[in-house]
């Protein structure tokens, strides 16, 4: 290890530049091309340094503590995680380039010490995913919290109409939210002059006046800090009252100035985007109370008032949640529901109120009272409904480390198919229109060529055959194959495999007139496409003479028979039990999801599939879907 250690140091400046040119070439993350050169360049030789330190170490201690600073930082930034690994996957790539060129000499040890750094570096990632999702749970939380604290707020708000008691209120709650240390009210009198109202947690009463006589506040938030304080008097405020940082939120409501919130920090703070949006909500809470407490002086009107307002804002939140485009539902510790929105008493087919009946007396086959048991999240799974298949994600409600309850979110399968079936035919379109794109040229180029030589009669008859043999492939595919998905990925695959050097042919026997019931065009393009796309691989690397496929899509009376064949290299014994498990693959970069989907949608319309496979000689995939 501690040789490996010295490896990475020797190579740590080549590392680091590599990382910001790999950066350069991807074009992204965004987030980090935008950084200032320094500060990412700092940043790469940090987890340089974390690598190195982990090396030496024998553990991922140092790494970690890296990390876990990482992760803070970029969720308050708003990154995501997507991004955080794809800068590792670069880090690693440019890592590996340098380990290359050190070790080229030295083969055994570079693949040695390559094995070693993909282990350092994936228990690397999974920690990354744990602690960023830890992170965003808890900054979940701490907004879930820190709304609860604003509707207390609200409230409270709500009941009092004692102006000095209502001020009080406000600069406590402000102090307490925000982790402030001193906090004042500053309200307009009639001479449109700031007058100490409330003070709290100063070491002199008049340092608010202060500050605020020194400043004109122009926007609804300023943040000041000392170190970027010009005038002598504020430093001198600042000093006397050991502040690091002044936060001033302007109190207004309807463009009617009410006066200025003052809170103070003895110690640097760093708040979140969401941390600066949740002042100005309790800023927008506070204008309300005090305007409310300067103006009415009568208990009844101001507490159905402050009611009114509270209500509006519950019914946003209500209408919001009913006019999501997914259903949710959630129940709690028991099992009993206690959150439906419309979509999903719409999707579930239920009219009566169901808030309070258990889950499985609504959703029988329900999976969430097993999500409470195990905790594990459960995304994108299939599921029947009465008459529906729907797709559902399934959460567990998690507070303080104890489960309270689940929540699942669904949509209807159908709509996703359409999504999905535009998405892959446009897809499709796209891949057609690349290839012939890319044929269409040399043949310009031919015709370019002949026009110079003045061979016209060449030309039109170059141009003529050109039309003649694209018109009677697709003629050829659309008279077999009505199905235009169908038709459609065939096309755009011949065109695919053309530009590939690989012969794609469908069997002239081929004939469908109809998709059966239950087995639709996306499901058609999802089975084909993927077994063509497979086959393709299996022979891109051969001779000439062995780079074809051979489709065969013939409807029969009682079966729809699918066969897909190509002269590949065939799969060995081992593997030809695993090829339809979801992430195996024999394929470099692969997800091994191919096989796996092309198996799910077979077995819903309760269709069979099989393999006839011969090493080095190729393999045949043959799919029975029933015509019902």
């Amino acid at each position: 290890m501690n040789y490996l250690a010295s490896i990475i140091e020797a190579i740590q400046q080549e590392t680091n530049t590599g990382t910001i040119c790999e950066l350069e070439i991807e074009g992204a993350p965004i987030c980090y091309i935008e950084m200032p050169r320094g500060d990412l360049a700092k940043e790469i030789i940090q987890l340089t340094e974390a690598v190195i330190e982990s090396v030496k170490d024998g553990n991922i201690t140092p790494l970690k503590v890296y990390i876990s600073w990482v992760c803070k930082l970029r969720l308050e930034q708003g990154v995501k995680l997507a991004d955080i690994m794809l800068l590792f996957d670069l880090y690693e790539k440019s890592l590996k380039d340098a380990m290359s060129q050190f070790l080229k000499d030295d083969l055994v040890s570079l693949n040695r010490y390559r094995r070693e750094i993909d282990a350092l570096l994936d228990r690397a990632r999974v920690y990354v995913s744990e602690y960023f999702f830890t992170l965003y749970e808890e900054t979940v939380y701490k907004q879930f919290e820190q709304l609860r604290t604003i509707n207390e707020i609200a409230v409270y708000l709500t009941s009092s109409l004692d102006l000095h008691e209502v001020l009080n209120f406000i600069v406590i709650s402000a102090l307490r939210l925000f982790h402030a240390d001193c906090g004042s009210i500053l309200l307009l009198d009639e001479t449109s002059n700031l007058r100490e109202s409330i003070t709290t947690g100063w070491q002199d009463i008049h340092s608010a006046a202060a500050i605020s006589e020194m400043l004109v506040c122009t926007t609804s938030l300023m943040d000041i800090e000392y170190k970027d304080v010009i005038s002598e008097q504020m430093r001198a405020v600042f000093k006397k009252e050991s502040l690091s940082k002044v936060k001033l939120i302007k109190l207004y409501l309807h463009e009617l100035d009410i006066g200025v919130l003052i809170i103070g920090f003895r110690s640097m703070q760093q708040m979140t985007p969401i941390d600066q949006k949740l002042l100005e909500t309790f800023a927008n809470h506070a204008a309300i109370a005090v305007h409310n407490a300067q103006l009415y002086g009568d208990a009844d009107l101001k507490l159905k008032q402050r009611i009114h307002q509270v209500t509006v804002i519950l019914e946003q939140k209500r209408a919001i949640m009913h006019c999501m485009r997914e259903g949710v539902i959630a129940i709690n510790m028991d099992g009993y529901i206690d959150l439906v929105n419309s979509e999903g008493q719409r999707l579930l087919g239920r009219l009566d109120n169901i808030i309070g009946k258990h889950i499985w007396e609504v959703i029988p086959n329900s999976r969430l009272p097993i999500v409470l048991k195990t905790t594990q999240a459960e995304y994108d799974q299939e599921q029947e409904v009465g008459d529906k298949f729907i797709i559902t994600n399934r959460v567990p409600l998690i507070v303080n480390g104890a489960v309270i309850g689940a929540i699942a979110t669904f949509r209807d399968k159908q709509d996703v198919k359409i999504l999905a079936a535009e998405l892959v035919g446009l897809k499709s379109l796209l891949e057609s229109m690349r290839a012939q794109s890319h044929e269409f040229t040399n043949k310009l180029h031919a015709i370019s060529g002949l026009i110079q030589m003045k061979q016209y009669d060449k030309v039109v008859e170059l141009i003529t055959l050109m039309y003649k043999t694209q018109q009677d492939l697709v003629s050829s595919i659309v008279r077999r194959v009505k199905d235009q998905a169908t038709a459609g990925l065939i096309i755009g695959k011949i065109s695919q495999s053309s530009e590939q050097g690989i012969s794609l042919r469908l069997h002239p026997r081929s004939k469908l007139l109809a998709l059966p019931p239950g087995f639709s065009s996306l499901s058609m393009v999802t089975v084909l496409g993927n077994l063509i796309t497979n086959a393709m691989d299996a022979v891109a690397s051969l001779p000439a003479e062995r780079r074809i496929i051979t489709v065969y899509i013939f409807e029969g009376r009682k079966y729809l028979n699918i066969k897909v064949s190509d002269l590949g290299k065939g799969i060995p014994e081992p593997y030809r039990k695993k090829i339809y498990h979801r992430g195996f693959s024999t394929k470099q970069g692969s997800r091994g999801v191919g096989l796996a989907l092309v198996m799910q949608e077979v077995k819903i319309c309760g269709g069979t599939i099989s393999v006839q496979t011969h090493e080095n000689e190729g393999s045949t995939f043959c799919i029975k879907i029933p015509i019902r």
